[in-house]
């Protein structure tokens, strides 16, 4: 892979013992102010009515089994280490709750309970699925969104035609969201599990080694930016992330970060500082090992100026508005020597709080210079938008 050239940086590659003295002097530090909003309150009783019809999720950017929807709860496959993460830390890891989806318990559903498998798809390397035509409409809209969930269940067909599959039910983090910005990054460079056979251990080493997981602890597995011209969005798949070299992949996360050319600054200094919470707590922690776990972004994709000629999604008036969360325990494991997290995962960890440092002094530098020359800025149009929705509400009244 070839080096990435980056001018404002000066350690792109964090080590580990750069990264715990980091998490040192944040210890001593007053606590923050939290930036992510309250969870919403969920009906999980309304999951279990037999009149709503569960839907593929359609937000869903990454992983090897389809995600479900249904009454603002989304349902995955059943992961044995990944059940008995979320029920461990409802009791003895209370610190990481709030860095995590909020879990909601255990439902079981059959073959019939599941929305119309897709019987037609593009290569790997489409960005769009083809249907065919005895196919739902619900199923079909989904061609707007994400194609990775139907991706997923075709693949995963045969798993979930077992007479009884049960599912993890977990909050749907994209709800408050009116069009949702999501990014998942593979964090560390093992990238296998305890379990794994030894073929399956080399297959996955192999696999880091070519990509930017072995070099970075980094490694983009989805990706959908929200483009206001068409009301769609812009993808990345975990195929595109493996080929990514290093300075791919930071061009990768800029764009995400991007808004109409605009780096977004704000949003970038609020993930920044969240993840220096979660560095603290799971740098404290030594009851778990996280093995090919995930950091996800959530933010805003649409300014509130524009969502009201959208059609379907809530109104999400905070366009700084973000959500930042740890994800995927299925590699988890039960970290009985006590030795902490790993030197992979650390060295994930810091090199993506390096590369949003780097954006946010960019973003600060350029905001700057246009305040000089008379520019507007990301920060001042979310502040105009603001003021005139106040102005408005004033007259009215």
């Amino acid at each position: 892979m070839s080096a990435p050239t980056r001018e404002e940086t000066t350690d792109q590659h964090h080590s580990s013992s750069s990264i715990r003295e980091e998490t040192n002097l944040l210890r001593n530090q007053p606590p923050s102010k939290v930036l992510m909003k309250k969870p919403l309150t969920i009906d999980t009783e309304s999951l279990e009515s037999k009149n709503e019809k569960v839907q593929l999720y359609r937000h869903q950017v990454a992983g090897h089994y389809p995600i479900f929807w249904k009454s603002g709860v989304i349902c995955k496959p059943i992961q044995k280490n990944e059940l008995e993460f979320y029920q461990y830390i409802s009791e003895h890891l209370k610190d990481i709750i709030p860095f995590v989806p909020r879990y909601l318990g255990v439902v079981t559903m059959n073959y019939g309970d599941l929305p119309p498998t897709p019987t037609e798809l593009k290569t790997k390397d489409s960005a769009k699925t083809e249907f065919t035509s005895k196919q739902s409409s619900q199923t079909a809209e989904f061609n707007r969104f994400s194609s990775w969930g139907l991706r997923c269940q075709q693949k995963k067909k045969s798993a979930l035609q077992r007479r009884v599959v049960k599912y993890i039910k977990l909050e749907d983090l994209t709800m408050p969201f009116s069009r949702p910005n999501i990014l998942d990054l593979k964090i560390g460079s093992r990238v296998y599990g305890v379990g794994d056979d030894p073929d399956k251990v080399k297959r996955k080493i192999l696999k880091s080694a070519q990509t930017t997981s072995k070099s970075l602890g980094l490694r983009l597995c989805g990706m959908q930016v929200y483009n206001s011209e068409d009301d769609g969005y812009v993808f990345r798949d975990k195929f595109n992330g493996r080929n990514l070299d290093e300075k791919g992949f930071y061009a990768a996360i800029e764009q995400f970060f991007t808004h109409k050319g605009t780096l977004r600054v704000t949003v970038v200094s609020s993930f920044l500082r969240q993840i220096e919470k979660l560095l603290q707590v799971v740098t404290e922690q030594k009851s778990f090992q996280f093995f090919s776990s995930s950091l996800l972004f959530i933010c805003e994709g649409c300014r509130p100026s524009d969502q009201k000629n959208l059609h379907g999604g809530v109104k999400n008036k905070d366009f700084e508005r973000i959500d930042l969360r740890f994800i995927d325990f299925a590699q988890s494991a039960r970290d009985t020597e006590k030795k902490g997290v790993d030197e992979g995962f650390l060295m994930g960890l810091g090199n993506i709080l390096s590369h949003l440092k780097t954006l946010e002094a960019k973003g600060k530098r350029h905001n700057a210079e246009a305040q000089k020359g008379g520019g507007g800025t990301e920060e001042n149009a979310t502040r105009n938008e603001e003021n005139t929705a106040r102005k408005r509400k004033l007259g009215a009244a």
